[in-house]
């Protein structure tokens, strides 16, 4: 996994991106336990059981990083020209 906030991984890098092999090796394992849900990152669990506790508030969560990166983005963009 690479490192959490490393380069430009955007939200995606929030918690680290995984390899593709570690989630090629996620899918397999989820398959051979006969599972259904696959949760390709460790985190994904947690965030799932946050969203369905309190749907507003991570709602609210969703908006203010939203708005974290597309500051950023923009702050980036006007850099370039």
């Amino acid at each position: 996994m690479t490192a959490v906030g490393a380069g430009d991984g955007g939200v995606a890098g929030l918690d680290g991106m995984l390899e593709p092999e570690q989630l090629a090796n996620t899918v397999i394992e989820t398959l051979e336990k006969e599972e259904f849900l696959v949760l390709p990152h460790p985190e994904v669990l947690t965030y799932m059981r946050r969203k369905t506790d309190d749907y507003d508030r991570w709602l609210g969560g969703m908006r203010r990083l939203n708005d974290k990166f597309e500051d950023a983005y923009r702050k980036r963009e006007e850099s370039q020209d």
